[in-house]
């Protein structure tokens, strides 16, 4: 049947990484995300700059992340064809070059256009999730997930920070100057450390692309990780987007390295995905999920005052960044335990549904901002959740479905390994 896998080559399984390599893993993840997110607390100096409205300036920070989700769509499955090793280093290159292009760009139109290639390339933390997952045992699987998730949460973070300093004080294309030079360095540590990855399929990029449909199809816990963990991203992405406006122009009138500087409190809340797959390994994923959602809501509760309180504005950054990435990581956990074959394929449309739809909640949100102010992205904010919960209770398992029979909730096992997806 096209589109479906072949059987997986036959070569041997990856051996269990240290957990040094899993750190280093996490370490260049967390390099690479810069790339993506070190515009968000410049965008009030890019409006400047070239004299557009917050809807414009919203798209550079859009493009950058619908570029990431279609690298997710286009690049990440590679990784179950081909060396892991080598594709990280190519867009490693690749990501230099737009970053270059970023800084010198002459209209806004321009930047859009190289934000969308550098989110395009900056895909290589989701190709080192999948890494950490294949090699790690089972029972560790979610501990080692959440740790380089962990350490991309850490750059999103740190990397806004940076670039809200360096951005004040030198300009927005000195912003992009960096992470071009930043990624030298981080090369050279992926060539060194980085082990050689093992393909586990041998199909054509047409039938590896064609294999994403069944997937998505044929597993529920794929397709409710996917919609709900989208769901949640558009909530981190509309709040963070817009952070740097609701400074500039509430009460406080605070410039781009304040804005940069909420990275900080935010990483604070880094390691809540550390503890979600810690969690995740023992209580279940679904169970994690479902608790994710209710605080990532309670967050846009607490942050409906953010506008005139800095005290509720920081709880909120916490709570909201403990709540997401606790999501992240139970949601990709749950998707990565249905085909250990197809890890590659199965983070693709988790991760592109994902950054989906965070560009969703980015743009969107840029509306409602303009628009209606603060008040419109709390509204949008709480909206999200409260269909997140939605789903996720509609997808809950019944009480009167055998639990010894199939059902579509009940843990998935894949090659010996029980997937425990709630």
């Amino acid at each position: 049947m096209s589109g479906l896998p072949t059987p997986p080559v036959s070569t041997p399984a990856p051996a269990a990484a240290s957990r040094g390599k899993i750190v280093m893993m996490a370490v260049i993840a967390g390099a690479v995300i810069t790339n993506i997110y070190c515009t968000q607390p410049i965008l009030p100096l890019i409006k400047a700059a070239f004299g557009v409205d917050l809807a414009m300036v919203d798209l550079v920070a859009a493009a950058a992340l619908l570029g990431f989700s279609t690298g997710l769509a286009l690049l990440l499955p590679l990784g179950d064809r081909f060396d892991r090793r080598k594709l990280v280093l190519g867009q490693i290159a690749f990501a230099c070059v737009f970053a270059i292009t970023a800084a010198v760009s002459p209209s806004i139109w321009a930047l859009i256009v190289a934000s969308f290639g550098l989110g395009i390339v900056s895909c290589v933390p989701q190709q080192l999730v999948p890494f950490a997952a294949v090699m790690s045992p089972p029972h560790q699987r979610g501990r080692s997930v959440g740790t380089v998730v962990s350490g991309i949460m850490v750059g999103i973070m740190l990397g806004r920070t940076i670039a809200g300093v360096v951005g004040q004080a030198y300009g927005w294309r000195a912003v992009y100057g960096m992470e071009a030079a930043f990624m030298v360095p981080v090369w050279i540590a992926a060539a060194t450390l980085l082990p050689r990855g093992v393909p586990s399929v041998d199909l054509s990029y047409g039938r590896l692309l064609a294999s994403l449909w069944p997937l998505a199809r044929d597993h529920r816990p794929i397709r409710e990780s996917m919609i709900i963990q989208a769901l949640l991203w558009a909530c981190f992405n509309a709040f963070w987007v817009n952070l740097a406006a609701l400074l500039a122009s509430g009460p406080w009138h605070l410039g781009s390295a304040w804005a940069g500087g909420f990275g900080i409190i935010g990483a604070a809340g880094a390691f809540a995905a550390s503890l979600g797959g810690h969690l995740s390994d023992r209580r279940g994923t679904r169970h994690v999920v479902g608790i994710s959602i209710g605080i990532v809501t309670l967050a846009y509760v607490l942050l409906a005052g953010a506008n005139s309180s800095l005290t509720l504005l920081v709880i909120g950054v916490i709570v909201l960044d403990v709540g997401v990435q606790a999501g992240l990581v139970s949601n990709q956990t749950r998707a990565f335990a249905v085909d250990p074959k197809a890890q590659g394929r199965i983070n693709s449309l988790y991760m592109t549904a994902t950054f989906f739809g965070g560009a969703v909640g980015a743009t969107v949100s840029g509306w409602l901002m303009s628009r209606f102010g603060w008040l419109g992205i709390v509204t949008f904010g709480i909206v999200l959740g409260l269909v997140a919960a939605a789903i996720h209770c509609v997808g809950a398992p019944r009480k009167t479905e055998d639990p010894h029979g199939p059902n579509a909730a009940a843990p998935i096992k894949a090659s010996g390994i029980s997937s425990n997806p709630d």
